[in-house]
Formats: C-alpha cells, sequence, structure tokens
C-alpha cells in the first residue's frame, strides 16, 4: 500500500507535475521548492526545509518528512520518586518551562520508532541549519493536526524516560508554528531506513 501511487497533478507555482502517495496531505515540488498542505482540496503554502546528510551509509539516499513543531513547553507541577534533570529547555537541568523544537514523524513508522526517533532529535536538536534542496519527497501520512497530538507523546515519553518515577504532571504546551522538515534516510536491505543525521534506524 506504501508504494501505491495517485496519478500527479500540477504544482500551483511552477505549473510542475507533483507526486502523490496515498493519504498524502502534503506535497512538495522538486523543481521549484516550494511545499503544499492539501486543507479541503485545496494547496495552501506551508515552509519546507531539509537536514543535510552528515553521517555516511550505504544505500539510496531518500528524504522522509518530519513536522518541526516549534512550541513552548510549561511544566506546572511534576510529582516524582528521586530527583529529575530537565534536558529539554536549552541545557538549564532546572527549567521548568521554554521554547522546544519537536521533531515529529509525518511518515508511517511504528509507534516505537515514533517515539525513539522523535525523542531523540528533540532532545539533541540536531538540525541547526535547515537548507533548502530540490529532492523528492513523499509519504506525508500524518496530518498538521496528528502532528500536535504526536507532539504531546513524544514530550510524555521524554519524561517517562527519566531516571525517576513520574506519579503524576501537570504541563502546558503552546504551538507556535508548524513547518515541515526533510530528514534524509538510508534504504536498507531489509526495508528497514536509517537516518543520516544520528543514525538512528525505524521501521
Amino acid at each position: 500500500m506504501e508504494d501505491f501511487k495517485l496519478i500527479a497533478f500540477k504544482c500551483p507555482t511552477c505549473d510542475s507535475g507533483l507526486g502523490v502517495e496515498v493519504n498524502d496531505n502534503v506535497v512538495y515540488c522538486s523543481s521549484c521548492g516550494n511545499g503544499f498542505e492539501i486543507v479541503d482540496d485545496k494547496l495552501v503554502p506551508i515552509e519546507v526545509n531539509f537536514a543535510k546528510p552528515l553521517l555516511p551509509g550505504q544505500g539510496e539516499v531518500i528524504y522522509r518528512p518530519f513536522w518541526l513543531v516549534n512550541s513552548y513547553v510549561k511544566i506546572n507541577s511534576r510529582d516524582a520518586t528521586g530527583g529529575w534533570v530537565s534536558n529539554l529547555f536549552g541545557g538549564n537541568s532546572n527549567a521548568t518551562e521554554g521554547n522546544v523544537l519537536f521533531y515529529v514523524p509525518a511518515f508511517w513508522m511504528t509507534i516505537e520508532s515514533a517515539k525513539i526517533i522523535g525523542s531523540q532529535f528533540t532532545i539533541k536538536n540536531p538540525v541547526a541549519s535547515p537548507q533548502k534542496y530540490n529532492v523528492k519527497m513523499t509519504g506525508f501520512n500524518f496530518s498538521k493536526d496528528d502532528a500536535k497530538k504526536i507532539t504531546e507523546f513524544i514530550f510524555l515519553s521524554i519524561e517517562a524516560e527519566k531516571k525517576d518515577t513520574v506519579r503524576s504532571i501537570d504541563y502546558d504546551i503552546k504551538i507556535n508554528n508548524i513547518q515541515v522538515l526533510g530528514i534524509p534516510f538510508y534504504k536498507m536491505p531489509n526495508n528497514r531506513y536509517k537516518d543520516a543525521v544520528l543514525g538512528i534506524e525505524v521501521q
């Protein structure tokens, strides 16, 4: 099902053909570098950038989409046993609020893979200077609304991985804006993908 293609339609900016996969809710034009979110059957412009490959690897490089969710997170209270260290707010271990860039996978993967790669990219924030590339990118299976829910899942996953035991947590996440970020992956022989930025395998 993942490889099934729909008939290409035209980019409203340059009139080039746009390749769309089943369930795509964002399309990207590799000719002019413009992205469009599909809203009520209309193409609405959306910012699209790309991460540069940092790690060598074997196999074809394929760009997969992530939602880059610029958020302000505030932890109002956190009841837990043992001490805890924040690793979200720019290295300030005592901070309980601040701006966070969540890296939310926009293409299909298992929930465990989404938790691992989403958490690691969010904590390390390894894409300091996104670039503009004219490359192919498809597979937008999760919408912007899905991204908001997955953002919360990634946040809670990061909290759950801390050394203390969380009994309860009260927090607010305010989303400032959402963009699209293409992450380079190496397609592996076992039908898994390894990203070329941190080297995390997903399935």
